[in-house]
């Protein structure tokens, strides 16, 4: 009897096996269909675990070498002084006053290329000097090889003057490389007239200001000549006269014209003006005279110096000038 229900369990579990695999193939799509989106988000999970820096407590990382960082620019920190904050009223202009006395300066101060620092040392010889008005050139404003900075402004700052500027290269909105006057007498109008050039040459400017000296105009203009070519400074020095002649009253021509005392951009200058520091010898390390102050009749020329500086290849010339009133007085 035994033996009889073994053999019919038997019949019935081969009978069941098929029906078995069935369930058991059914359930395990059914547990990967719920199981394997799971176990991806698993994964990405760590993923990004892994991609987070390290926590805390986590050991630190050797360092790796690097590359050397770009220097900062030499003068990102300069703090320059104030500007000057009131510029003098407009005063009338009085033709038939007393003469007045007054001293005036030429200096080329090297392309612009004296740090922040040093244009202190500037306004140190401008001051030792005694000058009133001041013709400066090679001069930047805003430029980032002179740290950014307005050189104008800051000289005349350190003196208690006014500074105009005009820019004739390396020009942008902010500024530019050329010339600037400084006066401690009011500015009554500037303006920048750029010169006659060539291809491949350096621009030059003519900058001229109107300067009141105790109730009376003096016209006074500031330019840098072409030092390549003596034909393109003959050209630039005729374009300067017709301007400088324009102007009646007392006036007075100054700056650097890359030219020698017999020059013919000298001679083109003096057929209306006169050679006030004649006298007074070289003017540049190379022991050339090339800067000039040039008045015409209405100033008297007195005592002049030169002053040599480490700041520049160019001296600081200094001429003290006596101006008259009108001849119709």
């Amino acid at each position: 009897m035994s033996h009889h229900r073994s053999r019919q369990f038997s019949v019935r579990l081969k009978e069941l096996l098929p029906i078995l695999a069935v369930v058991l193939t059914v359930g395990a799509i059914a547990a990967l269909t719920v199981l394997a989106p799971r176990l991806g988000d698993s994964r990405q999970a760590s993923a990004d675990v892994s991609d987070d820096p390290p926590s805390p407590s986590a050991e630190p990382l050797e360092a790796t070498p690097s590359a050397e960082p770009e220097p900062l620019p030499k003068f990102k920190t300069f703090k320059a002084p104030p500007t000057i904050d009131k510029i003098p009223k407009k005063p009338k202009i009085d033709p038939c006053a007393v003469p007045r006395n007054l001293s005036v300066m030429t200096f080329n101060i090297k392309g612009g290329k004296v740090s922040p620092g040093e244009l202190g040392g500037i306004a140190d010889v401008i001051r030792a000097a005694g000058a009133d008005v001041v013709l400066l050139q090679e001069i930047d404003k805003n430029r980032r090889r002179s740290g950014n900075v307005d050189q104008p402004a800051i000289i005349a700052s350190h003196l208690g003057m006014q500074s105009v500027f005009g820019a004739n290269d390396w020009i942008t909105d902010r500024g530019g490389y050329g010339t600037a006057i400084l006066s401690r007498f009011p500015i009554d109008g500037y303006d920048n007239t750029h010169l006659p050039n060539r291809g491949g040459k350096e621009q030059r400017g003519l900058l001229r200001a109107n300067i009141i000296v105790e109730g009376q105009r003096l016209v006074v203009f500031n330019t840098h000549l072409d030092h390549t070519s003596d034909s393109l400074r003959q050209t630039q020095i005729g374009a300067v006269m017709a301007k400088v002649n324009a102007y009646d009253g007392a006036k007075l021509l100054g700056g650097d014209l890359n030219a020698g005392s017999g020059s013919g951009v000298l001679g083109t200058a003096l057929a209306t003006l006169t050679d006030a520091g004649a006298a007074l010898g070289a003017s540049h390390d190379g022991g050339g005279r090339v800067d000039y102050l040039l008045p015409n009749s209405w100033l008297a020329a007195g005592d002049g110096r030169v002053s040599p500086t480490r700041l520049s290849d160019h001296h600081a010339v200094t001429i003290d000038f006596s101006m008259r009133g009108a001849a119709d007085c």
